[in-house]
């Protein structure tokens, strides 16, 4: 959930808009990214350690250069941020005020498998799942309920649009406003705590 905070100007302007056919595409397309990142991720996990032995030692290894590549991330975004505040979404994502449904699905996909921090950090939930057990069921609920979680920050806007109506526009508004200000402050934070958290786990595991 803490991963989605950076993507979560999208949704925010997705959910500004009368129809809801291109932020429930977004949904789909990002919901279908990470599901189809982590089986390819825990099948190749899976076909390099046959049987129910313990993870192969490089495993253990990728994780911990996930998490040391998450923190790097973090520290590079917080290198860079502005002083100044910017009260403007990047222009990529004022792009989704008018695209269609087709584009929206795609650029979900893209956002998960295309971005290497939200792809580092979906290899890393796949592998820890992978890691866990080599029961095909278990992993496959497991990464439903992983891939579930990690999308109910992206759809956080569309509940709130339809629990409060018309009330939801100034809300909406504040919190668009609120991400484009703190962007880099959430990027870098963020990715901070999680690659700390990947990197712990998987010192853990050596």
């Amino acid at each position: 959930m803490l991963a989605t905070l950076p993507v979560l100007g999208v949704p925010l302007i997705l959910a500004t808009r009368p129809d809801r056919t291109a932020h429930l595409a977004f949904l789909s397309g990002w919901a279908g990214g990470i599901a189809g990142l982590g089986v390819a991720v825990i099948l190749m996990s899976d076909l390099s350690v046959p049987g129910d032995g313990p993870p192969a030692p490089w495993l253990v290894w990728v994780r911990l250069l996930l998490g040391i590549a998450l923190i790097a991330l973090a520290i590079r975004k917080w290198s860079r941020r502005t002083a100044a505040a910017d009260d403007e979404m990047p222009g990529w994502m004022r792009a989704f005020e008018t695209m269609g449904a087709v584009r929206t699905f795609g650029l979900g996909i893209l956002l998960v498998v295309a971005n290497p921090k939200n792809a580092v950090l979906v290899a890393s939930g796949a592998l820890t799942i992978a890691a866990a057990t080599y029961a095909p069921a278990a992993q496959l609920g497991a990464l439903l309920g992983f891939t579930l979680v990690a999308s109910l920050g992206v759809a956080s806007p569309l509940v709130v649009t339809l629990a409060m109506g018309k009330r939801a526009e100034s809300v909406l508004a504040k919190m668009k406003a609120s991400m484009a200000r703190h962007s880099a402050t959430i990027v870098s934070v963020v990715l901070l705590v999680l690659g700390v958290v990947t990197a712990w786990n998987a010192g853990a595991a050596l």
